[in-house]
């Protein structure tokens, strides 16, 4: 039977990552004091599977990290606007020279919380959805090395989601349609909690619904500015997530049986020429990390994580709500008991 690896942003495709060390050279290009080109910020703010080939080494180019006199710091409303909605996923590579995926992740930060489904059924459970104006992208660059996974001979990856609507209104559509299941929504806002409950009750990560298949809800994010040593606050996302698969994917999990981890980053923020983003490289903010709780053999990093360009908060975004119910760490361990 052919090996279908399923790979996806979540930590269901991955074992276990080699840690890279990246040290900055000492070179007078990163004084404070330099600026960056629209042409180098453009570069940065738009990952692709070449930039693999030229970070093999452990010196960071100059040119890829932001200065200071080139950040900047936004709005938390426009950040949550632009996150906020429905994101079509899709993956560029080589890997298994086969990369289609059922693949969406679906955003409430009104609620704080996201559920992404990734499977390999041969559907699209977006088809005819199109792009929203100037639409934001979320991108995840995964450099294929020894011992990380993708494995170096698979080939590098490009994780790419592209936002395809500002609500979630039709999130038990898109989720019944990729599931099967006739999922109730219950309120005039749909609450992906609560779908998701609907669809592990309903035994469906028990079953075998593709050849390869993954799913996760994120809750809660959390979505706030962190002071930088030097120059504009930083942004700091952390996603605590619960997931499910099977099939043939990478990472072996048990029909049925969560996993649970963090999902965490620090991003500098830039304007480029297409707008304002977020990125999140060697050299900028702190690199996107994977982990588990508890004894799960996983975690992972990502070599350049970026997002944008932001969308402007309009008449028909929702307001600005602070994030409610924040736990510690062990006061999370014990909700979940």
């Amino acid at each position: 039977m052919k090996n279908y690896s399923l790979v996806i942003k979540l930590v269901v495709c991955c074992a276990l990552v080699a840690c890279c060390t990246f040290g900055l050279s000492q070179s007078p290009l990163y004084a404070q004091g330099r600026t960056l080109s629209a042409k180098q910020l453009d570069a940065i703010v738009t990952p692709n599977i070449s930039q693999c080939s030229s970070s093999s080494g452990s010196r960071v180019d100059a040119a890829s990290v932001i200065p200071t006199n080139n950040a900047k710091e936004f709005p938390r409303a426009r950040i949550l606007r632009t996150l906020h909605g429905m994101w079509r996923g899709q993956v560029y590579g080589d890997y298994n020279k086969d990369l289609r995926v059922d693949y969406f992740w679906i955003i409430d930060t009104q609620r704080n919380e996201g559920l992404l489904i990734a499977q390999r059924t041969g559907n699209d459970s977006m088809a005819g959805l199109q792009p929203v104006p100037n639409a934001p992208k979320i991108s995840y660059l995964m450099c294929a090395n020894e011992g990380y996974i993708p494995s170096s001979e698979g080939g590098s990856q490009l994780h790419e989601f592209v936002k395809v609507s500002d609500s979630i209104e039709d999130a038990p559509r898109i989720l019944g349609k990729a599931t099967g299941l006739a999922l109730k929504a219950g309120k005039a806002q749909p609450n992906l909690s609560d779908l998701w409950q609907q669809i592990v009750a309903s035994g469906y990560f028990k079953s075998l619904p593709a050849v390869a298949f993954a799913g996760a809800l994120y809750k809660p994010m959390e979505i706030e500015p962190v002071a930088s040593p030097i120059g504009p606050a930083q942004l700091s996302l952390k996603l605590y997530g619960e997931y499910y698969g099977g099939g043939a994917t990478q990472l072996k999990f048990t029909p049925g049986v969560p996993m649970r981890g963090v999902e965490y980053v620090q991003f500098v923020g830039t304007t480029a020429t297409a707008g304002d983003f977020f990125v999140a490289s060697p050299g900028n903010g702190k690199s996107y990390k994977v982990e588990s709780f508890y004894e799960e053999n996983y975690d992972i990093g990502f070599d350049n994580v970026t997002f944008g360009p932001l969308q402007d908060v309009g008449e028909n975004a929702h307001p600005k709500r602070p994030v409610k119910g924040k736990l510690s760490h062990s006061s999370r361990q014990k909700k979940r008991k």
